[in-house]
């Protein structure tokens, strides 16, 4: 069973060799490129053609179900205006938000993906995963609360959506017009799994969360449902407050971090969508041996006893993680089995 069907097979209910892999090891994928002698963090985020060709290769030697076609979270703020520095050791920072006051959210206008070069950057780059035979790519679009944020400044976003709610409810719905423009680009060329990173949605209460950005949310997952394509949500921290609310917005997975209780989660997700953690990226693979990694994914299936989830690292690893230490996770999916 490769790894197209091992994941096509576990979505659908029916019976796989093991649990599918979906780390989000991020940068880690680095080492991979130019032959095996790696490329810096820079690189990473520009020439998309040596990232997607190191993903591929990461997927393989780590035994991934999904080839990641993602780098930093700041392609879309970019092509606002943002002012992004980027580094080669190092995942790019803004430096400069593209609106100083919430009130130019009325200059605005909704861009397509094309409009975006590093944006579109990634439709070139999962055209060409697509032709591997073997493993399907998973593209990331940055959730519109982090691209908001990376646009306003996550700060001045928190405090505006006190004081000036209705420009923000504009401002997270022109980036998600965007993203929109970019699911649909995405389809034309055949891809069939997005994942959406928001981990600035963690910020905010269950209420506010309700009101702001499960509608915007929910219009992504519905137009990835209308064009056949299976969504995912990636949102860490402790999200506990609002599983009641991602559970029910389509996506067929959704990521839970190390500071969720795994065992409610599940409960209040009610099989509505594919729970997907939650072991700690930083206690339980960076910073520790491969031992303790393999046990403990085994300890986070024990936990939920065994139930329909997938298990992984609630958050993206650093770069320079441990390799023996991702393949600890491997082992462990094949002795969970499916």
């Amino acid at each position: 069973m490769n790894s197209k069907q091992r994941l096509s097979a576990y979505l659908k209910g029916e019976k796989v060799d093991r649990r599918p892999s979906l780390i989000v090891i991020g940068s880690a994928v680095c080492r991979f490129a130019n032959d095996g002698r790696g490329m810096d963090i820079e690189t990473y985020c520009k020439d998309w053609k040596k990232m997607a060709q190191a993903a591929a290769a990461a997927a393989r030697e780590f035994k991934l179900d999904f080839i990641q076609i993602a780098s930093d979270l700041l392609r879309e703020a970019e092509g606002y205006g943002s002012q992004v520095t980027f580094y080669k050791d190092k995942l790019p920072t803004m430096t400069r938000a593209a609106l100083s006051d919430i009130s130019e959210v009325d200059r605005l206008r909704p861009l397509k993906a094309k409009d975006i070069p590093r944006l579109y950057d990634l439709v070139e780059a999962a055209q060409w995963a697509l032709s591997d035979p073997d493993v399907d790519p998973m593209v990331l679009a940055v959730g519109p609360m982090t691209v908001a944020g990376n646009v306003r400044g996550v700060e001045d976003l928190m405090v505006d959506m006190l004081d000036e709610p209705e420009a923000c409810e504009k401002l997270l719905d022109i980036v998600s017009d965007t993203t929109l423009d970019f699911i649909s680009c995405l389809a034309e060329k055949g891809v069939k799994y997005v994942y959406v990173a928001d981990p600035v949605a963690s910020l905010v209460s269950p209420a506010v969360y309700g009101k702001f950005v499960f509608p915007v949310h929910k219009k992504i997952y519905d137009h990835m449902k209308k064009l056949g394509i299976t969504g995912r949500l990636h949102v860490c921290g402790n999200t506990s407050g609002i599983i009641k609310y991602t559970s029910a917005l389509g996506a067929a997975i959704v990521d839970v971090d190390h500071l969720v209780d795994f065992r409610q989660a599940l409960e209040i997700a009610d099989g509505k969508c594919l729970l997907n953690g939650n072991i700690d990226p930083v206690a339980d693979v960076y910073t520790c041996d491969a031992a303790h990694t393999r046990q403990a994914i085994l300890d986070a299936a024990s936990s939920v006893s065994n139930a329909r989830a997938l298990f992984m690292p609630g958050c993206e690893l650093p770069t320079d993680t441990k390799a023996e230490n991702i393949l600890a996770i491997h082992e462990a999916l094949v002795e969970i089995g499916g």
